[in-house]
C-alpha cells in the first residue's frame, strides 16, 4: 500500500510538473498575464506583435486639439491623419515565463512613448487648409504704426500697430506637425506666434524721434504786427512745409515759406499801391510811389523759417525794406513835404501845419524831364554835392534827394522861381529852391521823411 501511495504522489507531481512546463512553453514570448502597457491589457500579446498594437492604440487614442486667435478649437484625430507610431519595445523588459504566476499576482504595468511617427501628409494638409486656416481675403492683415497726418491743435500722433488675424500658413503647419511629432494633445497658435504681426510698433525709436522733431516745429507761432491788424501764423498753416531728412532732422520747404511771404507781402504791402491825399490847397488826390511798407521777401523767408525751426513764439512786424510812418491812419503821418507842381510851390507841413513854403522850379515837361509824381520818402541829405548828367555838372550846397537822381536843392544860377518857368526852362527832374530855402528846408527835413509831389 505504501508503495502505492508513493507511485500515485509521484505520477500526480509528474503530471503536474508536465503541464506547468506545458503552460510556460504557451506563455514563451508572450507578454505575461495582468501586463498593462499604455493604459491597455496586453495579457498574452506575443511581442512580435508589440510594435504593431501599440501602433494602433496610438493611432486610436491621439488627438490634438489646435486652438486659433478667436478660442475656436480644431481636433486632429489620429485616425484623420492615418498616424502611425515606431516603439522601441525592447525597452520593455523581456518576462520569464517560468515564474509566470509571480506575474498575475504581481501584474506588470509600463509606459513607453513611441520613437518616431509618421502620418499621411496630404490629409493633415487638407485638414489645415480646409479647417484651420481662415479663406483667403477673409483676414484682417497687419498694420505697421505710423505717423499720422496733422491734427489741428494736435499735431502729429502716432497711430498703433495693426496686428490683425492673419496667420502665418507655413508657421501653422510647422507647429501642428511638430506637436503630431512629440506627441502633444493641445496647442495655442496664438501663444505658439504662429499669426503675422506689424513690423513698426508704436515704440519704434526713429518714429518716435520723427515725431518729437515734428511736434518741437509746430509749437512756433508768429504773429505779424500790422498796426492795424494782427496775422497769426501757426502749424495749422505751415504743418505741410515740414521736411524730415533721412538723419531725422526737419526742415523746411524752401519754396513754400516764400509762397507764404509773397501771399503775405501781396496783401500787406502798401508801397506802390495809390493812397488818397488831402492837398494844402483841401483838394483830395490819389497818389502812388515806393514810399510805404515793403517787406522783403528774401529777409523775411529768412527769419520766418529761423523762427519756426526754434520752435518760438512771437510777435514782430515783418523785416520790411522800407516803411511808412505808421500803419493806422494815413501811413505818411502828419509831417512831410508836399509839392505842388502845378503852382511850383514846396510845403513843408509839421504836425498837419504848414510851416514852410517856398516857390520852386521842377522838371522842364516840354522837354519831358518832368519831375514825377508820387509818393516818395527823402533818401538823406547832404552839402555841397556836385550833381552829374549826361552834359552838365552843378555844384549845389543843399542836397536832398528823393527818387531815382531826383532832389531837393538850391539853384544859385536861377534869378526867379515859381510861375511857369518850368514848362520852357525846367530842372532835369529835380525840385530847385532859392539858396535860403534850401537852407531853411535842409535844417527841417530827415531821411525817410514822406514827400508826396502832384500836379
Amino acid at each position: 500500500m505504501k508503495s502505492k501511495g508513493i507511485a500515485i504522489i509521484l505520477g500526480v507531481t509528474a503530471g503536474l510538473t508536465a503541464g506547468y512546463l506545458a503552460s510556460t512553453a504557451f506563455m514563451m514570448n508572450k507578454m505575461m498575464p495582468g501586463t498593462i502597457i499604455n493604459g491597455a491589457d496586453f495579457s498574452m500579446i506575443p511581442r512580435e506583435e508589440l510594435n504593431q498594437r501599440l501602433s494602433a492604440l496610438e493611432q486610436e487614442n491621439y488627438s490634438l486639439t489646435v486652438r486659433d486667435i478667436h478660442g475656436n478649437d480644431t481636433v486632429i484625430n489620429g485616425t484623420d491623419i492615418d498616424l502611425s507610431a515606431d516603439y522601441q519595445t525592447s525597452d520593455i523588459r523581456v518576462q520569464n515565463p517560468l515564474i509566470y504566476p509571480y506575474y498575475m499576482l504581481n501584474p506588470g504595468t509600463y509606459f513607453i512613448a513611441p520613437a518616431s511617427v509618421s502620418y499621411d501628409e496630404d490629409k493633415l494638409m487638407d485638414i489645415i487648409n480646409n479647417t484651420i486656416l481662415p479663406q483667403a481675403g477673409s483676414t484682417v492683415v497687419p498694420e505697421d504704426a505710423y505717423l499720422t497726418n496733422y491734427i489741428p491743435g494736435v499735431g502729429y500722433a502716432i497711430a498703433e500697430e495693426v496686428d490683425g488675424d492673419t496667420p502665418d500658413a507655413g508657421k501653422v503647419s510647422q507647429v501642428i506637425k511638430d506637436a503630431i511629432s512629440e506627441g502633444t494633445h493641445y496647442i495655442d497658435l496664438t501663444s505658439s506666434d504662429c499669426y503675422l504681426k506689424a513690423s513698426v510698433r508704436r515704440d519704434d525709436t526713429s518714429l518716435n524721434s520723427e515725431a518729437v522733431s515734428l511736434n518741437d516745429a509746430l509749437s512756433a507761432s508768429i504773429t505779424y504786427d500790422f498796426g492795424n491788424q494782427k496775422i497769426t501764423l501757426n502749424s495749422d498753416t505751415y504743418y505741410p512745409w515740414l521736411i524730415t531728412e533721412e538723419d531725422g532732422t526737419v526742415t523746411l520747404d524752401k519754396k513754400s515759406v516764400e509762397e507764404y511771404v509773397s501771399r503775405l507781402k501781396s496783401s500787406t504791402d502798401t508801397a506802390y499801391t495809390t493812397r488818397s491825399f488831402k492837398t494844402v490847397s483841401g483838394r483830395m488826390i490819389n497818389v502812388k510811389g515806393p514810399y510805404g511798407y515793403n517787406i522783403s521777401k528774401k529777409k523775411e523767408a529768412e527769419q520766418l523759417e529761423a523762427d519756426i525751426l526754434s520752435g518760438t513764439t512771437v510777435e514782430r512786424e515783418p523785416v520790411y525794406t522800407t516803411t511808412g510812418k505808421e500803419r493806422s491812419a494815413q501811413e505818411y503821418g502828419t509831417t512831410y513835404i508836399e509839392v505842388d507842381m502845378s503852382n511850383q510851390t514846396v510845403y513843408f507841413v509839421q504836425d498837419g501845419q504848414v510851416v514852410f513854403t517856398s516857390d520852386c522850379v521842377t522838371g522842364n515837361t516840354s522837354l519831358g524831364r518832368g519831375t514825377p509824381t508820387g509818393l516818395f520818402s527823402i533818401m538823406y541829405k547832404a552839402k555841397n554835392v556836385v550833381l552829374r548828367g549826361a552834359n552838365y555838372a552843378s555844384p549845389v550846397t543843399y542836397w536832398m534827394p528823393f527818387y531815382n537822381g531826383c532832389g531837393f536843392h538850391d539853384a544859385s544860377w536861377r534869378g526867379s522861381f515859381g510861375g511857369n518857368i518850368y514848362r520852357y526852362s525846367g530842372s532835369h527832374g529835380c525840385v530847385n529852391m532859392p539858396i535860403p530855402k534850401a537852407k531853411e528846408l535842409y535844417g527841417l527835413v530827415e531821411a525817410g521823411m514822406p514827400v508826396i509831389i502832384y500836379y
